[in-house]
Parts: C-alpha cells; sequence; structure tokens
C-alpha cells in the first residue's frame, strides 16, 4: 500500500511539472470537489511557487488558476452537500470529526458570521473541505459563498505560493525534511495560515463585533468558532 502510495504521489509530482498551469487547475479543482489525493493540492500550489522562483512560471497565472479552479471545485462541493449533504453528515460525518454537536456550533457560526466564516475556516489546514461542506448542508447563502471561497482561495494560493517562491535553492532540500518527517512542512504552513488569518481576522473584526452587539448571545448560544 505504501509503495501504490509513494507511486501515486511521483506520478502526480511529475504531472504537475510537465503540465503545469493544466495540471494544477485540475488538481486543485478535483480535490476542492471532495475528491482526496495522496498528495495535497497545498503541496502543487508550493511547487508551483518553486517554479516561480526558477523563472518557468508565472506568478499571477498560478494564483489565477488556484482561485478560479479552487472557486469552482468548491461551488461542486458546496452543491452536493446543500443536496445531498444533511444525509451524508449524518451517515459518515464522524469519519471527518464532525459530531452533531460540532455541526450544530459550525451552521450557527456560519449562519451569523457567514463571510468570515468561510474565508478563515477554509484557511485552516485540514478543514477547507470540511468547512464547504457544512456551509452546503446548512444552506447558507451561495452567493455569499462564492465571493468568501474566492478570497479564501486568493489568500490560500498567495501562502504556499509564497512558500514555495521564498524557499528558492532550498526548496529539495526542505521537501527531502518534509518527506522524511511531514511536521516540519505542517509546522511551515501553520505558521504562514497564523500570521495571514490573523491578519484576514483583524480585517473583519469590525463586521464581527457589530454583529455581536446587535445580538447578544444567551448563555446557551455559542458564538465562538467551532472546533471541527
Amino acid at each position: 500500500m505504501g509503495d501504490l502510495i509513494t507511486a501515486t504521489r511521483e506520478f502526480l509530482l511529475e504531472f504537475l511539472e510537465a503540465n503545469q498551469y493544466l495540471a494544477l487547475a485540475i488538481y486543485v479543482g478535483v480535490e476542492e470537489a471532495g475528491v482526496p489525493f495522496p498528495v495535497p493540492a497545498d503541496t502543487a500550489i508550493v511547487l508551483m511557487g518553486y517554479q516561480v522562483y526558477r523563472g518557468v512560471a508565472n506568478p499571477v497565472a498560478v494564483v489565477a488558476t488556484v482561485v478560479v479552479s479552487a472557486t469552482a471545485g468548491a461551488s461542486v462541493l458546496y452543491w452536493l452537500a446543500r443536496l445531498i449533504g444533511p444525509r451524508l453528515i449524518n451517515r459518515f460525518g464522524r469519519a471527518l470529526h464532525i459530531t452533531p454537536e460540532r455541526r450544530e456550533r459550525a451552521e450557527r457560526w456560519i449562519h451569523r458570521y457567514e463571510v468570515p466564516a468561510v474565508v478563515i475556516g477554509r484557511l485552516i489546514p485540514g478543514f477547507r473541505i470540511v468547512i464547504t461542506v457544512v456551509a452546503g448542508a446548512a444552506r447558507a447563502s451561495f452567493w455569499k459563498f462564492l465571493p468568501s471561497a474566492a478570497l479564501s482561495a486568493l489568500i490560500w494560493a498567495v501562502i504556499y505560493m509564497g512558500i514555495g517562491w521564498g524557499l528558492g535553492d532550498q526548496y529539495e532540500r526542505v521537501a527531502s525534511a518534509v518527506e522524511a518527517d511531514p511536521r516540519v512542512g505542517f509546522g511551515i504552513v501553520l505558521a504562514a495560515v497564523v500570521v495571514v488569518g490573523g491578519l484576514v481576522a483583524f480585517r473583519f473584526r469590525r463586521h464581527l463585533f457589530k454583529q455581536v452587539r446587535i445580538r447578544k448571545p444567551r448563555r446557551d448560544d455559542d458564538s465562538s468558532p467551532p472546533q471541527l
């Protein structure tokens, strides 16, 4: 099984290097639609950032490809979740760590803070797909979800492409270290996401505080972000 995953990972990365933007669009779009890959799309974007550093890829084209394909894929998953999501969550939610209590809190948070909830939630490693599914199942406004997903994808693309570009000549060394111990890569990405997520949260602080002032929560009304 391990050999199959390794072979699949190598094939996907080789396909990405050979086809660049087309491969990136397919890779990101399919994963955003809910189909998992042995190598996450984050890695593909980092690789494209390294290609930008090498001068063989255009940063604007990379970001645009990620934003368009991620938004399209997320839209597909949103509508699937909206149509059949509740039944799937009821049956398989625990496999995604979505307990009934967490689902209820996530839905309440999304309904109250729709735009920042989607933008910030989709930046949290491991929860991008979950947030999309919950938003669809909760029947959140699609016309608010769409620009929120696009903005989140823009931030996501810039972060990961920037990591690949910033590594520069150290890319191969860091890539080997991450392959040996995935916690190294997780630490790098988490640090970047925390910084950018903090900036986004700061940007939306007025909207959040305004919502809290308008509707003072009851004791049993938990307005904190969902712990998915």
